[in-house]
């Protein structure tokens, strides 16, 4: 399978996962959690550490907000 046909389908699996009342809850609390907070501290590896969590529901939302027809 190649690279196009790996995200198309990745993407259609985020969708498909987060398209449900479960996966909405679950998003919205991820979100809450790791997202709706401010990353930067004082200590920059705790900074560096909440910019990871918060880059994972950035990519999770990317990939459910793509065009759902590619």
């Amino acid at each position: 399978m190649d690279d196009n046909k790996d995200h198309k389908q990745l993407k259609t699996d985020y969708q498909s996962a987060f398209d449900t009342a479960e996966g909405k809850r679950v998003l919205a609390d991820l979100q809450s959690a790791y997202y709706h907070r401010g990353s930067y501290l004082k200590d920059p590896y705790e900074t560096a550490y909440r910019e990871g969590q918060r880059s994972v529901i950035i990519r999770i939302m990317n990939l459910i907000k793509e065009d759902k027809n590619v």
